[in-house]
């Protein structure tokens, strides 16, 4: 089973998450085979369901008198299958490659602001409150260990939800690291095509280009000296101090904040 996948941060204050889900056989030189013939889309459309319904998660309680959440996906679910070609008199109207590709786009431009029509959106405005009113009354005091949700008010601007907006099986398409190293060895073939003069054509090059084969080069080492310890100037030592100071300061004012808050509440 390979998937994408996007979230998409809705005006009602609702992560609404879009999957491309596939079924792949077994895997080949050439990638991975069609899915087995009893596998048609009604039945991946019936299985994603299914997993919906079982999916869930005990989310540890905010404070310790809260009682555990049982969190789970809502009821809204609607597969449809991609196809290559449609039918115009198709009813069920399946979407196309091109459209879905359209959908993704869009979502992955689209935020949780809480402007609406150059006004305001009060519901998203408490999401986030909350969101930070939740981070604020778990943070530990300083050298204590991480605790759940003491991170959440980095992620206000996203209702909370802290995972990347878009993600994907490894196996779905390709990877950003295939790509990156792809690019590498195109810059490469275009300097060095650049010195001799010589014509490129990077479309004729795509498959060497997005090989698996990682480009590994070993540095060795032979000679070592020591250079020294410390600044290299007194202003830098002295830089160096006073942002040391200001760290502390900060971090004692912090600490001061945490204690004093309970006694703001009440």
């Amino acid at each position: 089973m390979q998937y994408a996948k996007v979230a998409e941060y809705q005006l009602r204050g609702v992560v609404h998450f879009h999957a491309l889900i596939r079924c792949d056989g077994p895997r080949s030189r050439d990638g991975f085979e069609e899915a087995p013939a009893p596998i048609t889309s009604q039945v991946l459309a019936e299985l994603v369901a299914a997993a919906a319904r079982e999916v869930h998660f005990d989310a540890p309680p905010v404070l310790d008198e809260n009682a555990t959440r049982n969190l789970r996906f809502g009821r809204q679910l609607d597969s449809r299958p991609v196809r290559a070609t449609q039918r115009l008199d198709d009813p069920e109207r399946p979407l196309r490659p091109e459209q879905v590709a359209g959908y993704l786009a869009k979502y992955a431009t689209k935020s949780a602001t809480t402007s609406v029509d150059g006004g305001t959106n009060p519901h998203l405005e408490r999401i986030k409150a909350v969101a930070e009113a939740v981070a604020a009354a778990v943070t530990p005091d300083e050298g204590c260990d991480q605790v759940p949700y003491e991170l959440m008010s980095h992620w206000v601007h996203m209702l909370g939800f802290r995972g990347h907006f878009a993600t994907k099986s490894r196996r779905y398409s390709v990877t950003l690291g295939a790509l990156r190293r792809a690019r590498h060895r195109a810059k490469k073939l275009l300097a060095q095509a650049e010195e001799t003069g010589s014509s490129l054509h990077l479309a004729a090059l795509e498959a060497e280009l997005m090989a698996d084969e990682e480009d590994t080069t070993t540095l060795v080492i032979g000679h070592w000296r020591f250079a020294g310890t410390g600044w290299q100037t007194a202003g830098d030592a002295a830089l160096a101090r006073a942002a040391a100071v200001r760290a502390r300061e900060y971090d004692q004012w912090k600490a001061e904040q945490r204690r004093n808050r309970p006694e703001q509440r009440s």
